[in-house]
């Protein structure tokens, strides 16, 4: 019984998800309706839908997805994957730890956009860019999450491994890897976003293609709703790489039961 109402009020939960959303195009549709000039600033949702079907259509919409979808996801993979091994690694050195704090601060308080155009000038305007933008937009996150993590395990497992006989590498195989996943879980989700905006941000300041490139052109007509459509894209791209990255964490969490 108590399953039950528990199951019917997750599903009455879900069915609340999107009413905030709905509420926002209600009120976006009578603000805007039948004035001109706020229908040129904040467009209307039915030029809104106009827009992203005409962008499938064509394909272009599809065609930057894709191309903004592969910078970020290799960008994000690269700084999770690197951040996440040096963070790691900080563990078997205190000194190293110290010494790497200022450094791996400055990297994390610099702000992407800062070094966008030092970085283009470096890599160009290609896909090569904002793939080291995404990488640097998530590499301290990752650096730092997992670097806690490694340094939160519980001291009673360390003091076991140890009277144990266990060498220094078995200690960090079996119990500072496993204890820090969920660590790095969190930082993946953080960087999902992150990468994202590292893309968008290349894109943004030079690029011939990608979802960047696109609301930049469409800004330049004041094709509002051509923006807004490049917006819901970069929207529905990051819930379900989320998506993707909570099914991975449920998976990682099974095997670490186990």
């Amino acid at each position: 019984m108590e399953n039950t109402q528990n199951s019917k009020l997750s599903f009455a939960q879900r069915l609340l998800y999107p009413v905030p959303m709905i509420l926002f195009v209600i009120v976006w549709y009578f603000a805007t309706k039948n004035d001109e000039q706020r229908q040129f600033i904040f467009s209307t949702p039915e030029k809104v839908l106009d827009a992203l079907q005409r962008t499938i259509i064509t394909g272009e919409l599809l065609q930057n997805c894709q191309v903004t979808v592969m910078e970020a996801v290799i960008g994000f993979l690269l700084g999770t994957v690197v951040g996440a091994i040096v963070g790691l690694l900080l563990w078997y050195s205190k000194l190293i730890a110290q010494i790497s704090k200022p450094y791996i601060t400055a990297l994390a308080t610099v702000p992407i956009f800062a070094l966008a155009p030092v970085v283009i000038s470096w890599f160009g305007i290609d896909i090569y860019s904002k793939i080291a933008l995404a990488f640097l937009s998530t590499v301290s996150v990752a650096i730092v999450q997992s670097y806690q993590g490694a340094m939160s395990v519980e001291k009673r497992f360390l003091r076991l491994m140890q009277v144990a006989g266990a060498t220094r590498w078995q200690t960090f195989r079996l119990v500072v890897i496993p204890s820090s996943i969920i660590w790095v879980l969190n930082a993946m989700k953080l960087n999902i976003g992150l990468a994202l905006m590292g893309a968008f941000i290349g894109e943004f300041i030079s690029s011939e293609q990608g979802l960047g490139h696109m609301i930049v052109k469409a800004a330049g007509l004041y094709d509002q709703a051509t923006v807004f459509a490049g917006v819901i894209a970069m929207i529905v791209i990051a819930l379900a790489l989320t998506f993707i990255i909570e099914q991975l964490e449920s998976v990682l969490m099974k095997w670490k039961a186990v």
